[in-house]
C-alpha cells in the first residue's frame, strides 16, 4: 500500500486537489479524510464525486487532528485499511491545523516493505501566502518544510509576478521542494503520475528531516481543546435560525472582521427559505451556492473562538436589512469555484 498525504492550511483547496488527482492519474485509491467534530462535509462531497466508481472508498476519521491527540487511534486505522481492504493507494487529507512533520512521524512505525509513503504534497494558496505566514508562521513553515511537492491553489487570475514571488519564498524555506509554479491544472500527465509513483517515496528514518527534533511538546502544542490560546478549537453546529440569505451573507461578514474570534474556517450547508445553501470562508473571501444535501451542518474554526457567540447568532438569527450588493464584491468572484 502507497500512501500519499495531501496536506495544507484550512481552505487551501485539499478536497478539490484531491479529485483532480483521481481524475488526472486514473487511479482507484481510498481516500481517507480527517474531519472535524461530526461534521463530514468534505467526505460527502468526496463520495458524491466518486459515486460511480465502486473501487474508490471515502473512509471518516473523526473527532481528533491526526497529527497529535488521535494519532495511535489513526495509525490504527491506517493499518486496518492496510489489513483488511489492501489498496494499492490510500490518499490521506489531514485536517489543515497540524503538523505536517507529525504526521508523517505517526505513520513511521507503519512503514515497512508492503507500506511505503509516497513524496508528500501540500497545497497552498500564493494569493494568501504572506498573511497566513504572518498569522501562523509555524503551521505554515513545517508544512512547507516537510512536503515534496508543493502545489499552488486558487491561483487562475494571479500575476506572475507573484506566483514568482511566492515560488521564492518557499524556495527558502526548502530549497529541496518540488514547486508547480502556477495553478496545478496546468500541470502535465508526467507530473500527475509522478505523484504516485512508488519510486518518489520518501525515507522516514532516524536522520530524516521529518522526525529529526520532534518531541512531546510539539506532537501536543496543535491538540484540539475547547479553549486556549496556543490551539485551534472548532465550533460545529446542526441547527440554524435564519430568515434569509442576507443574514448568513452578514454573518460570514462579521466573521472576517473578527466578529466572533480569529477565524481561519468556517463551512456548512444550511437551510434558509426553503433553500439548502452550501457556505465556504478560508483565505479572507467566502462563497454561498446551492447544495444538494439534505442535512443541515456547520463547523468554525480558529483561535479565540466566541462559541456563545456564535450559536446565539447563528441559531438565534438576526434581522438583517442591509442590502447583499453592498458587500464588497471581490469577496464573491475570487473564491466560488476553488474555494475548498
Amino acid at each position: 500500500m502507497k500512501i500519499l498525504l495531501v496536506s495544507g492550511f484550512l481552505g487551501a483547496g485539499k478536497t478539490t486537489f484531491i479529485k483532480e488527482l483521481i481524475k488526472k492519474t486514473e487511479t482507484h485509491p481510498v481516500i481517507m479524510e480527517n474531519e472535524y467534530g461530526d461534521n463530514n462535509l468534505d467526505s460527502l462531497e468526496l463520495k458524491a464525486e466518486t459515486a460511480q466508481k465502486d473501487d474508490i472508498k471515502v473512509m471518516e476519521f473523526m473527532e481528533g487532528c491526526v497529527c497529535c491527540s488521535m494519532k495511535d487511534s489513526f495509525a490504527n486505522s491506517v493499518f486496518t485499511i492496510y489489513s483488511s481492504l489492501d489498496p494499492e493507494y490510500l490518499v490521506v487529507e489531514p485536517t489543515g491545523v497540524g503538523k505536517l512533520s507529525n504526521i508523517i512521524r505517526n505513520l513511521s512505525p507503519l512503514l515497512h516493505s508492503n507500506i511505503s509513503l509516497l513524496k508528500p504534497v501540500v497545497v497552498l494558496s500564493p494569493e494568501n501566502f504572506t498573511n497566513n505566514m504572518k498569522e501562523w508562521p509555524e503551521l505554515y513553515r513545517d508544512q512547507i518544510e516537510n512536503a515534496s511537492t508543493v502545489v499552488f491553489s486558487k491561483c487562475e487570475h494571479t500575476s506572475a509576478d507573484i506566483l514568482q514571488r511566492v515560488s521564492e519564498m518557499i524556495h527558502d524555506i526548502n530549497p529541496n521542494a518540488d514547486i508547480t509554479g502556477s495553478h496545478y491544472s496546468y500541470m502535465n500527465a508526467e507530473w500527475w503520475n509522478s505523484l504516485m509513483d512508488i519510486n518518489e517515496s520518501v525515507d522516514t528514518g532516524g536522520d530524516s528531516q521529518y522526525i529529526n527534533g520532534l518531541n512531546s511538546a510539539d506532537a501536543s502544542m496543535l491538540s484540539w481543546k475547547r479553549n486556549g490560546a496556543d490551539s485551534f478549537s472548532q465550533v460545529s453546529i446542526t441547527k440554524t435560525e435564519l430568515d434569509n440569505p442576507a443574514e448568513l451573507v452578514m454573518f460570514l461578514e462579521d466573521c472576517l472582521h473578527g466578529e466572533f474570534g480569529h477565524m481561519a474556517r468556517a463551512k456548512g450547508t444550511v437551510l434558509i427559505e426553503g433553500e439548502m445553501l452550501r457556505f465556504d470562508l478560508a483565505d479572507r473571501m467566502y462563497a454561498i451556492t446551492s447544495s444538494p444535501d439534505t442535512k443541515c451542518q456547520c463547523v468554525f474554526i480558529g483561535q479565540f473562538l466566541d462559541e456563545r457567540k456564535i450559536r446565539k447568532r447563528f441559531c438565534g438569527g438576526r434581522k438583517v436589512i442591509q442590502k447583499i450588493q453592498q458587500i464588497p464584491e471581490k469577496r464573491f468572484k475570487t473564491a466560488v469555484n476553488d474555494i475548498w
